[in-house]
């Protein structure tokens, strides 16, 4: 089986919907989201039902939770906490019981799907180096743990062979990549391909400008940073 493994789309539409456009090329059997559906970009509502369309399962990012008053955005620096305000205002009833419904973390496939690490999911610490990646694979047992959270795309390996993979993110990559990232999983041969793909960054820089965010949420776009 082929799964797709999406992550970080932050109300960036046009970037999520051209990964769905192009999932079908990849003829995935599964979807999984790792959550910051919302937060930074324009189109919240839009996002999440979108998501809720394609995705077989999700769980919760940091952001994800800041909208719903779960996580405090005291350790969010101003546009974080702007852009979580401006969503709050936006998102609709029912999209916000979505959200708060989410999971932190989900075992599949004998895969882990989380936000943030195995260990403490709701802490949103960050998985950046093979020192850092080595105690985690303490906390799970699958064969490999998909991560999120960084927006940068990376795998460590343990000495058993096992993996914790950073899929990146499709909304707002900051790896240096504008392109929309993302990763699909080959059950039968226990890999993964990484994948990027080009969307429309004008239109979403101009809805930005429009929503009345921060114009630099839109510039960063443009550079993958």
């Amino acid at each position: 089986m082929k799964f797709a493994i999406i992550s970080d789309i932050h109300s960036n539409l046009e970037a999520l919907e051209a990964v769905v456009r192009e999932l079908e090329n990849d003829k995935v059997d599964k979807i999984y989201c790792l959550g910051d559906i919302v937060g930074y970009g324009p189109s919240p509502n839009e996002c999440i039902d979108l998501v809720k369309s394609v995705t077989d399962k999700v769980v919760i990012g940091n952001h994800d939770s800041a909208v719903i008053n779960q996580t405090d955005m005291m350790l969010f620096n101003s546009y974080a906490r702007e852009s979580t305000e401006w969503t709050r205002r936006m998102i609709k009833d029912v999209n916000y019981e979505y959200l708060l419904n989410l999971p932190l973390k989900i075992s599949d496939h004998d895969l882990l799907f989380v936000h943030s690490t195995p260990l403490i999911p709701e802490d949103w610490n960050y998985i950046l180096t093979q020192h850092s990646a080595e105690k985690h694979f303490n906390y799970f047992t699958e064969v490999a743990c998909f991560i999120g959270h960084s927006h940068r795309p990376e795998m460590f390996r343990s000495i058993d062979q096992r993996m914790i993979v950073n899929v990146g993110s499709i909304g707002q990559p900051r790896d240096g990549n504008p392109k929309a990232c993302y990763v699909v999983w080959d059950s039968e041969a226990n890999e993964y391909e990484l994948k990027r793909k080009e969307y429309d960054i004008k239109t979403v820089y101009k809805k930005i400008v429009k929503a009345g965010l921060n114009e630099f949420l839109g510039e960063r776009l443009m550079v993958g940073r």
